[in-house]
């Protein structure tokens, strides 16, 4: 079996590469090179030397540009050939099962290792995965349809509120010190997640008169519902459920919480001063669910200082992290050549 290189593209590499496509770069250098890459990873995936699967944030935030969303849909196509990651909550739902087993002294179920990040095998050949062709993806046009004005809208507006959520959510932790700080956001995450926080989070949406956030607010419910059953299945009950919760090692230090409280944290105790960004909240969400299992990951310049030279993670998790600057993009470019 071949050993693929697996590789995360974010938003930016997608956009600038559809952008050179379509000849929207100004900057005829700049437009060389992003075509230049485009072809290397393209022949890097043909050759089957190179894996880069779909994540669903990548499709969502091109759909806010509706200049590039369809080129850069494409792109997502030509590199993937039908390889996905799962969702995060697919991913954080495995690593949340795991947790329990552990802190219950018990050994979590045998499982092939890409199957809890991916929807299948990125180490199995390009043939394997091609056999009856990869499936176009469904861009949300005959989903919902009587939503589908109401959720575009929707998601415009939530991109907005990005950045009020981030400053409310992050501004305590510049008074704590480190440890603090990093216990305090990931027990907040856990709280928003399996405890009163997620339910409570759940009922303000079902009463915001918004039939978009009363469909998440029942979806959320239900996940949170089979969330409870299955960890019940497991053995957390009522008598374990809060030391689960706000007491485990197995849980708080999973690689989920670990990467995303630890991203949250640093950046804004280190950058207290910054403006916080939308992205400052959903890209810790990606960076907690790819780099675990990733050899090579694209992010902005400011999430590389915090994971990679802030915190480390690039080591702690195995996985090489490179910028959107012009050196980083070069030397992106030699390590796609690498792996041949």
């Amino acid at each position: 079996m071949n050993r693929h290189t697996v590789i995360y593209l974010d938003t930016n590499y997608l956009s600038n590469m559809a952008k050179a496509q379509l000849g929207s770069l100004t900057d005829q250098d700049e437009c060389e090179f992003w075509l230049s890459l485009l072809e290397e990873l393209k022949d890097e995936v043909l050759a089957d030397r190179i894996a880069c699967p779909e994540f669903a944030f990548q499709r969502e935030e091109a759909s806010f540009d509706t200049r590039i969303d369809e080129a850069v849909g494409r792109i997502i196509d030509e590199l993937s050939r039908g390889l996905k990651f799962n969702t995060w909550k697919d991913i954080l739902n495995l690593q949340i099962e795991d947790a329990a087993f552990k802190f219950l002294g018990k050994d979590p179920p045998q499982r092939e290792m890409w199957t809890t990040a991916f929807t299948s095998n990125p180490q199995a050949s390009l043939k394997n995965r091609m056999r009856g062709g990869y499936p176009r993806p469904n861009w949300g046009a005959d989903v919902y349809p009587a939503l589908q004005n109401e959720i575009v809208e929707d998601k415009r507006q939530q991109k907005a509120s990005w950045v009020t959520f981030a400053e409310r959510t992050l501004g305590p932790y510049t008074c704590r010190n480190w440890d603090e700080a990093l216990l305090g956001d990931k027990l907040f995450c856990i709280d928003c997640i399996l405890g009163p926080e997620a339910w409570r989070y759940a009922k303000r949406l079902r009463n915001s008169g918004s039939l978009v956030n009363r469909w998440i607010a029942d979806a959320n419910m239900q996940e949170m519902r089979v969330r409870e059953e299955r960890l019940l299945e497991i053995g957390i009950n009522d008598g374990n459920f809060i030391d689960f919760l706000k007491k485990s090692d197995e849980l708080l230090n999973s690689a989920f919480i670990d990467i995303h409280s630890s991203i949250r944290t640093a950046a804004a105790k280190d950058s207290p001063k910054r403006k916080q960004l939308g992205s400052d909240l959903r890209d810790p969400v990606i960076l907690a669910s790819v780099m675990p299992y990733s050899d090579v990951v694209t992010t902005d310049r400011f999430m590389k200082h915090i994971s990679a030279t802030r915190l480390g993670l690039d080591k702690k998790y195995k996985c090489e992290i490179f910028s959107s600057s012009k050196k980083d993009r070069l030397d992106f470019q030699k390590r796609v050549k690498e792996s041949k």
